[in-house]
């Protein structure tokens, strides 16, 4: 089963044979392959959601979940912002729950999904696939139909279970237990003393959205601290000039697939770099005013591909007026009156909410196809973070892959899986394509810390990431007007419209943008003294 590693031929790198395809999930992820499927020939389409709604995750999430970033850094780029709606530059979930809405009734996708409806497992033939699926609430007796290829589009955590760490004493507890996932509501923390566990984004908007919904007592209980993002670097430049440009990408840890030239330079202005990512650790603490508490032990350069979060200062300005308690600690078990500590005092509490993640399973696979995905224990690497080398005929879409722009990212999968099954993408050979996934899978072992999803992990690195999906595709991967755009201008939806056949409609004018690379340009002027001074 799965391509052949020992010869440069492989009858399985072709996808003549696919003419129904199943996608799983009907999340941002499965939505835009579905809609860039549609605009192939002869391909039937038929999408699997366990819900009675599109968009994934947003469609129900903890209370307070939104966007981190403005609105045109989460658009679809084959569907800008319908005019004629005033939507908020920061929205909140239903707003983005709107506009996923918006994206699947243009493209005419919702005749395609089986709502409602649970994929209990994947069986694998000789070519394609045995889909095992079912109604909800009709047990576990499922109706089995074939499939020449089937893509995962369930999303990082999508058909994950929620992860809540063991501690001794839980039947002991006398208050409410549960994961942020089922933190939907503000007012499920009124008037109750609630201990929030974590020190990501989730459990930072679940312990802010406790205070605000009236809770009498609200300590956020953190192991491992994260830096902070500002949405405004100085209160004055937008963070995605850091995070989105080819000029941010060029302070991280050096990428693997570059030239020698490149990397020589890396090399050289390594020094530099490190002093440029700790004048912006001093920057972020002075903005966040970081208690000692709080401040990270990891650097920022390699914490964002980790922890990163993207803050307003809600939890800042509430920790300072003494109506959100932090503490660096861990549980160590449950007493009937809250929680007792590792280290420190016992903590009284009605209410624990965990904000520790999900945990993935793969149990819809048969044992043997897990088998032959080499799943790590860093995650499951893939050929351009989609397809496994192992197993043909299935591929993973958003599904294992992070970046600070997933809807854009899974868009530009979207675009390059439906090449690679219309024929427009040749891969490369089977062996050719194992040696770049060990090679990624090297490179991050040497640099990024060790998590269950090392291996589905981009973040900052996504400009390099979605430059080879589009070079695949044929198409440039340098997209703006001139150099100096390209270098400091950050990178949108809209810099890539024109592969999925729209025209860069924005009325942001070039002098607009012109503008917003002066500021950077000035910023850095403003730097270089103390980047220098530094040096002395």
């Amino acid at each position: 089963m799965g391509y052949s590693l020992e010869s440069d031929d492989s009858k399985c790198s072709t996808y003549v044979h696919v003419k129904k395809v199943a996608v799983i999930g009907a999340g941002v992820a499965g939505l835009q392959l579905a809609e860039r499927l549609g605009k192939k020939s002869g391909l039937e389409v038929t999408i699997f959601e366990k819900t009675n709604k599109v968009g994934g995750v947003w469609s129900a999430n903890y209370a307070d979940f939104g966007l981190q970033v403005p609105k045109e850094l989460y658009e679809f780029p084959a569907f800008p912002y319908p005019e004629g709606k005033s939507w908020d530059k920061f929205p909140k979930g239903a707003q983005v729950q709107e506009y996923i809405e918006a994206f699947a009734e243009h493209a005419g996708l919702r005749q395609l999904i089986r709502f409602d409806t649970s994929v209990l497992s994947l069986q694998k033939r000789e070519r394609g696939w045995l889909v095992t699926h079912a109604p909800n609430g009709q047990g576990t007796e499922g109706v089995q139909e074939p499939f020449d290829f089937v893509v995962v589009a369930t999303g990082m955590y999508g058909g994950a279970s929620p992860h809540i760490p063991s501690a001794p004493g839980k039947e002991e507890f006398e208050g409410a237990l549960l994961h942020s996932f089922h933190f939907r509501e503000r007012e499920q923390a009124r008037g109750k003393r609630v201990v929030v566990v974590g020190g990501g984004k989730s459990a930072v908007d679940c312990a802010v959205a406790a205070v605000k919904g009236g809770a009498e007592e609200v300590t956020l209980l953190f192991r491992a601290a994260h830096w902070p993002v500002p949405r405004y670097i100085l209160n004055l430049i937008p963070f995605k000039f850091a995070t989105y440009s080819r000029f941010g990408h060029a302070l991280l840890p050096t990428h693997h697939d570059v030239s020698s030239l490149v990397w020589w330079l890396h090399a050289l202005f390594t020094p530099l770099k490190w002093l440029v990512w700790r004048l912006v650790e001093i920057i972020f603490r002075l903005q966040f005013q970081i208690p000692k508490e709080m401040l990270p032990r990891s650097r920022i350069e390699i914490d964002v591909f980790t922890g990163g979060q993207i803050l307003t200062y809600e939890a800042r300005d509430l920790i300072n007026a003494g109506k959100l308690k932090i503490c660096r600690d861990a549980i160590a078990r449950y007493t009937p009156a809250g929680v007792a500590l590792k280290q420190g005092a016992p903590i009284s509490c009605d209410m624990v909410v965990y904000g520790t993640g999900f945990t993935k399973t793969y149990n819809y696979l048969e044992p043997c196809v897990r088998d032959a995905l080499q799943l790590q224990r860093d995650g499951l690497y893939l050929y351009r973070s989609v397809l496994p080398v192992g197993v043909p005929d299935i591929a993973f879409l958003g599904a294992e892959v992070s970046t600070f722009n997933n809807i854009l990212t899974h868009g530009l999968q979207a675009a390059w899986l439906s090449s690679v099954l219309g024929g427009e993408v040749k891969l490369p050979s089977a062996s050719e394509m194992q040696r770049s996934v060990e090679q990624e899978m090297h490179w991050k072992r040497t640099w990024m810390p060790s998590t269950s999803a090392r291996a589905a992990i981009q973040q900052l690195h996504m400009p390099k990431y979605h430059d080879k999906l589009v070079e695949d595709m044929g198409f440039g991967a340098c997209r703006k007007s001139n150099p100096l755009f390209e270098v400091f201008v950050p990178y949108t939806a809209r810099d890539y419209r024109p592969i999925f056949g729209l025209a860069d409609t924005t009325k942001s004018s070039n002098w607009m943008r012109l503008k917003e690379t002066l500021a950077v340009i000035l910023a850095l002027l403003l730097f270089s003294p103390l980047m220098l001074s530094g040096r002395k």
